[in-house]
């Protein structure tokens, strides 16, 4: 959940060569485009405009998670963004103490950079680190997990008079967010130890990501991931085969699928040799009882998971869960073969549905084992 009350801007903000697919929506009216003095359009924004969206957007995000407005939140974000924070959303809003879901931080930016040129939807992205702030009365500041991690930002807009909104939004490893190529490149990040030196066309980096995952769930090899890529404690991607064994173990047959959606953009790096790819894997897991006879049982009980607020507690003959993992990708060839490095995720629930079963052969157990923002 991107969370922010203030932003901090330091190094540079760029004007950047990228590559895009993404798309936006509408929201909160933000900067215009800047032009040249021929009236053409040579950049979507400036940098002083980017620092400006960033500030503007943290401080109407902060409100939103206040009030868990879904009106808000569609105001500055769109695509998968918005589908799993609005899932998030929906999930606090049973919680008893929902106030204290979402903790106020702020965001340090480190690089800014924007596509030169006319062509729509125009994006940048924002790498920067988060830090909490005071929290509300009667909250506490958070000690768990990684309160203060590395973010990379994508906002995009569709049309030059349409806002700018979040699209993207993976978390990092704070030293993690590299450093990307723009005119003026002094930016204040870093790219990170054993990056590729050179690599593939980032476009077939999604559907390599997601065949890794499915291959992986189902024979338990890592292929061309890495152990810790489940394990972090800023951006860990839950593990499908952990899944899929503590499921077994409950009687519940697992199958997990990832499908790419049309949102990849793509950055050189600072080195010119490799480059950042973000975009958003589509998941679908469909659980059934081992025993056709059997049901799972499953509880709603939002205060020790509250992704289980999306299905009501009962017998189900079948469940699927549908949701979105956002990935960001250093994409090259190193020495180990390895055509991309993960080096940050987000991503949600967004929905569950489930066939009812009967309650008098309800076997299995329901666990969850959930996506966590």
């Amino acid at each position: 959940m991107r969370v922010s009350a203030a932003v901090v801007v330091s190094g540079a903000l760029l004007l950047a060569g990228c590559t895009s697919t993404g798309s936006a929506g509408g929201g909160t009216t933000r900067p215009p485009a800047s032009t040249s003095k021929t009236g053409r359009l040579t950049a979507p924004v400036t940098g002083q405009q980017m620092a400006a969206i960033v500030a503007a957007t943290t401080t109407e995000n902060n409100r939103a998670n206040q009030s868990l407005s879904l009106p808000e939140l569609k105001s500055y974000e769109a695509g998968s963004a918005l589908a799993i924070d609005g899932a998030a959303y929906a999930e606090s809003a049973q919680l008893t103490n929902s106030e204290c879901s979402f903790l106020p931080f702020g965001v340090k930016v480190l690089q800014a950079m924007a596509k030169g040129g006319t062509s729509y939807p125009a994006q940048f992205v924002v790498l920067g680190n988060t830090y909490q702030m005071k929290p509300p009365h009667g909250c506490r500041t958070s000690t768990a997990g990684c309160p203060d991690a590395g973010t990379i930002l994508v906002f995009s807009r569709s049309t030059a008079s349409s806002p700018w909104q979040i699209v993207l939004e993976p978390n990092a490893d704070p030293g993690d967010t590299i450093r990307l190529r723009g005119s003026g490149a002094n930016g204040s990040g870093s790219i990170a130890a054993g990056m590729p030196p050179a690599g593939p066309d980032p476009k077939v980096v999604p559907t390599d990501v997601a065949n890794a995952l499915e291959g992986y769930e189902t024979s338990g090899h890592l292929g061309s991931l890495k152990a810790t890529y489940f394990t972090g404690s800023c951006w860990p991607i839950p593990d499908p085969r952990a899944a899929y064994e503590q499921y077994r173990k409950s009687d519940v047959n697992e199958a997990e699928s990832y499908s790419p959606a049309s949102d990849l953009v793509s950055y050189v790096t600072a080195s010119g040799r490799s480059a950042l790819a973000i975009f958003t894997l589509h998941f679908e897991i469909q659980l059934v009882p081992a025993e056709a006879s059997s049901s799972i049982a499953w509880a709603s009980d939002p205060e020790s998971d509250p992704v289980t607020a999306l299905l009501p507690t009962g017998a189900y003959s079948r469940i699927v869960e549908n949701g979105s993992l956002q990935i960001a990708a250093v994409v090259g060839s190193g020495a180990n073969g390895t055509d991309f490095t993960i080096i940050g995720s987000y991503g949600g629930v967004t929905s569950i549905s489930g066939t009812k079963g009967s309650t008098s052969s309800s076997g299995g157990g329901g666990i969850l084992v959930s996506y966590g923002g």
